[in-house]
């Protein structure tokens, strides 16, 4: 079942989360509307479709979506949104900016922020107007105390899966399902023979491996582009963050990013294109750690620490003569936070090489034996839901890794080893 809750324990967030899903959605496998139901045998309270052996839900689309999708519409329906948009360019550039000034009344734009908001909208093709692309606006001082307003742009969730179809119409297969990590586990067939109390204790340890919080909320999102595999990525929004980063529903935090990190991985067009943009924002934040912290929390995936040119930087690294591991060297002092396993060698023959990263032999053989792993017990760890990496062989699954995957693969296999049991 999609989401259930002890009837005895529901609480009203909880269930204002379960109607907002049922509104918002439908069945991700046969299109059905959701239901919330009562059932009875189990004392609990659910979401889904009343089919159970379907999980997942997908967006129910409006015609504004489907239109800056790339669908084909009835051209009266379309004219309509059309008369709605301030993109592209129809609108004269003061009634523009009146539009967004009244549109976003908290953002307290003046004409200035308001002139450079929508010509960020311009370039990336993104209209406010239609709920894409945001505002949130930061109060500053310069030097000389001149006080001025500077805007950062947020983007939806729609705003994403927006860009991603325009970005490639002849790839886009329509938007991901989304549903809860404990339901996404159900779909595995390592999974479907265990109770869902069981399911929910292996979540927890799930959970603590992706961000380091048990109690975390974490949806997956579980999509493709046409022709190719599905491909399933993870949001979360940690209990530490309830009150602070959003005061929206937990659960549907956790559910955006996992959309958002989706249209990132699964269509690196929009992630390039962003990653321009990314840089322009940083530049004009300048150095307000608010700006730049808004910016880190909602494009970092788009902002990855590039390897030093002219360098190769390897992932590991072993004390000679011992199974421990040393800490790594850090390429750059800049890089010190972002990639706490990287370490520099001049001669990477023994190491598996990547996507911009090697991983060395020796301190792999040193840790594996440090846990007593076979390499089929490390051929499934990287199958696992952290990485969804395979091969015949270990050299040939940590190569499929990303740089990002890599780095976490690495700090990972150090802690589980510091973490053994040491002999006296």
């Amino acid at each position: 079942m999609a989401y259930e809750v002890k009837r005895e324990e529901v609480t009203q967030e909880q269930w204002d989360e379960m109607k907002k899903i049922a509104q918002e959605n439908v069945c991700g496998i046969c299109g059905a509307e959701l239901q919330v139901h009562t059932n009875a045998e189990k004392g609990t309270i659910e979401i889904g479709c009343l089919n159970r052996e379907h999980h997942g839900y997908i967006e129910r689309t409006t015609y504004t979506q489907e239109f800056r999708r790339g669908e084909e519409i009835h051209p009266a329906i379309r004219d309509k949104i059309e008369k709605r948009m301030i993109l592209p360019g129809g609108q004269p550039i003061g009634v523009a900016l009146s539009m967004i000034q009244t549109r976003f009344p908290r953002a307290d734009m003046d004409e200035p922020s308001a002139a450079i908001f929508l010509w960020d909208c311009v370039r990336l093709d993104l209209d406010p107007l239609l709920g894409e692309i945001f505002p949130a606006t930061f109060k500053t001082k310069a030097r000389d105390g001149t006080e001025k307003k500077v805007v950062q742009p947020i983007i939806s969730e729609d705003g994403w899966l927006s860009l991603a179809a325009r970005a490639c119409p002849d790839e886009w297969a329509g938007p991901p399902r989304t549903m809860r990590l404990e339901e996404y586990l159900q779909t595995q067939d390592a999974y479907k023979g265990k109770t869902y109390e069981e399911v929910k204790e292996i979540a927890k340890e799930i959970k603590k491996d992706l961000c380091g919080d048990p109690e975390a909320y974490v949806w997956v999102a579980v999509g493709r582009r046409k022709d190719q595999d599905d491909v399933a990525t993870y949001g979360w929004y940690k209990k530490a963050e309830e009150g602070v980063v959003a005061k929206n529903l937990p659960g549907n935090q956790a559910r955006v990013r996992a959309i958002k990190r989706w249209v990132r991985e699964v269509f690196p067009e929009a992630k390039s294109k962003m990653k321009a943009m990314t840089a322009i924002w940083m530049d004009r934040a300048g150095d307000v750690s608010d700006i730049q912290n808004v910016i880190a929390a909602e494009y970092h995936i788009v902002t990855e620490i590039e390897s030093p040119k002219g360098k190769e930087l390897i992932l590991g690294e072993v004390k000679v003569g011992s199974a421990a591991l040393a800490p790594p060297k850090l390429a750059t002092k800049t890089q010190a936070s972002a990639a706490e396993s990287l370490a520099e060698v001049n001669s990477p023959e023994e190491s598996i090489e990547g996507e911009g990263f090697n991983i060395n032999l020796s301190w792999l053989s040193e840790s594996k034996q440090a846990l007593k792993w076979t390499d089929e017990t490390m051929l499934s760890f990287l199958a696992g839901p952290l990485y969804k990496v395979s091969g015949k062989s270990v050299t040939e699954a940590l190569g499929k890794l990303t740089r990002k995957q890599a780095e976490e693969f690495t700090r990972e296999i150090n802690s589980r080893v510091e973490n053994q049991p040491k002999l006296i």
